[in-house]
């Protein structure tokens, strides 16, 4: 599976792998929702996403960023 170690390497490199699961999570989300898959090869996105998210960012059709002064728990109220 290709797109496995792609998404590997792509989690090595990165300095921030649980962001990195966050952006993919939230890709898969917008496929199943219905928003139009990158990838040509996947037959049906919506049955498929993960999938076709994790062939996406193996590939670099998907990019992510994050601010490094930025947190997940941002704008919640103690």
């Amino acid at each position: 599976m290709k797109s496995f170690e792609g998404v590997e390497n792509l989690a090595a490199a990165s300095t921030n792998q649980y962001k990195l699961a966050l952006a993919m999570a939230k890709r898969v989300r917008a496929l199943r929702n219905g928003a139009p898959c990158l990838v040509p090869e996947i037959d049906n996105p919506q049955q498929n996403a993960v999938k076709a998210a994790m062939s996406e960012f193996a590939k670099g059709l998907i990019s992510y960023t994050t601010a490094d002064d930025q947190h997940i728990d941002q704008g919640v109220k103690k």
